[in-house]
């Protein structure tokens, strides 16, 4: 099975530097500049765009870097300007539903972030104001379409976000900044501080590679690279380029490891451990389990199992030691061996619903789970029963469609 390979693990990630990887492994500029000629068209505000690639070297890799020019005026721009400039893009482009549901998609991420960060829509970008936002949300999909890539699943390997303080349009935070948190926590990223100070991973990197990625590894089954390519942005930390591979994966089985926590209790009620479990979700546990059991002097007692990224194992277990008042967790670490899994999109009622898929061997489907966030705001907003709704998404999704 082939697969496209990303690794930000010692890069980071930004828009600029996941295309520069891609034109370097073959996709080829000229994409780049039929979507900067057809910006001006599209996007109200900017009166030129030229992309530009050229060589680099970074911690001793020749990479690819792209150099955008923009010529626009102060964008006082909101995410519908670029909703509007994108389904233009669309039509001006002929963009295929893979480019623009991807691009769409880091476009929504972005939002909903910022959203969260400044309390809702309407106030002014600042940084993301800017047509580069929609030129990085495009030039990715529609790179891994033009270099063949398309139809492959992506992997990518933990992003490094840097570490320190950045100055931003609002002042001066922390690394990762507000909205890249935000990102990282909606999206589900997994990522490393470092290795270096500054900020490695900006705001619409991570929503790009949100959006193009179908799961985040430690560990691959043994693969034999096809091609390969380097993208570095134009400032140079001192760090290895974003790498990005074409690949064929020896088994189609992925595998990867999870810390186990353990710990017993015998003094907690259901209501506490519901309140744990909730707060261990939130904190990145994959999954929680209460196992009843019978404990010392054949009193009644309760196993509490957490599944979770090793990074995350000390975090939790100091999480269970302080609500659940138990004295130690036991920490362990094992390998998983996983089901190939993709996040499809299904249009029903007017409204897209993301689907987790786990593939066979062959990539037959195995099983289908909407995601129910998506299933319960379209149920809402449409006033549709939940139910029937899930049910119609999965035999959409077995008809092909």
């Amino acid at each position: 099975m082939r697969a496209l390979l990303l690794d930000p693990s010692a890069s980071g990630v930004s828009g600029d530097m996941v295309a520069a990887a891609l034109v370097d492994m073959g996709a080829g500029l000229e994409p780049l500049r039929r979507l900067a000629a057809a910006l001006p068209r599209c996007l109200e505000g900017v009166r030129r765009v030229e992309v530009a690639q050229e060589r680099v070297e970074r911690a001793g890799v020749e990479a690819t870097a792209l150099r955008l020019e923009i010529e626009e005026g102060e964008p006082e721009r909101g995410f519908d300007d670029f909703y509007a400039a994108l389904d233009r893009l669309r039509g001006e482009l002929g963009l295929s539903s893979y480019v623009y549901g991807r691009a769409r998609r880091a476009l929504e991420l972005l939002e909903e972030a910022e959203g969260r960060v400044h309390g809702g829509r309407g106030h002014h970008l600042h940084e993301l104001a800017s047509a580069d936002t929609l030129f990085d949300a495009v030039a990715a999909p529609l790179l891994v379409e033009s270099a063949g890539l398309a139809g492959l699943r992506v992997l990518s390997t933990p992003p490094a976000v840097g570490r320190g303080a950045v100055r931003i349009a609002h002042g001066v935070v922390s690394v990762p900044a507000p909205a890249a948190r935000e990102l990282l926590a909606l999206s589900g990223i997994p990522f490393r501080l470092g290795p270096v100070d500054g900020e490695l991973a900006t705001p619409t990197g991570l929503a790009v590679l949100a959006a193009l990625v179908d799961e985040f590894v430690e560990e691959t089954p043994p693969v034999r690279v096809l091609r390969s390519g380097y993208g570095a942005g134009l400032r140079d930390y001192g760090v290895q380029p974003l790498a990005a591979a074409e690949v064929e994966l020896r088994e189609s089985h992925l595998r990867d490891r999870v810390a186990v926590l353990e710990t017993n209790v015998d003094d907690v009620d259901g209501e506490l451990l519901a309140y744990v479990r909730e707060l261990a979700l939130e904190r990145g546990a994959l999954d929680f389990y209460v196992i009843p059991a019978v404990g010392k002097k054949g009193r009644p007692a309760f196993l509490v199992q957490v599944i979770a990224e090793p990074a995350r194992a000390g975090e939790l277990a100091v999480l269970l030691m302080r609500e659940l008042g138990t004295l130690g967790v036991r920490v362990g670490e094992v390998g998983r061996v996983k089901l190939r899994r993709e996040v499809r999109e299904v249009e029903v009622e007017g409204g897209r619903v993301r689907v987790k898929v786990a593939l066979g061997e062959r990539g037959e489907v195995i099983g289908a789970k909407p995601e129910h966030a998506d299933l319960e705001r379209l149920a809402r907003e449409r006033g549709l029963s939940l139910r029937r709704l899930r049910e119609e998404v999965v035999r959409r999704l077995g008809g092909g469609g």
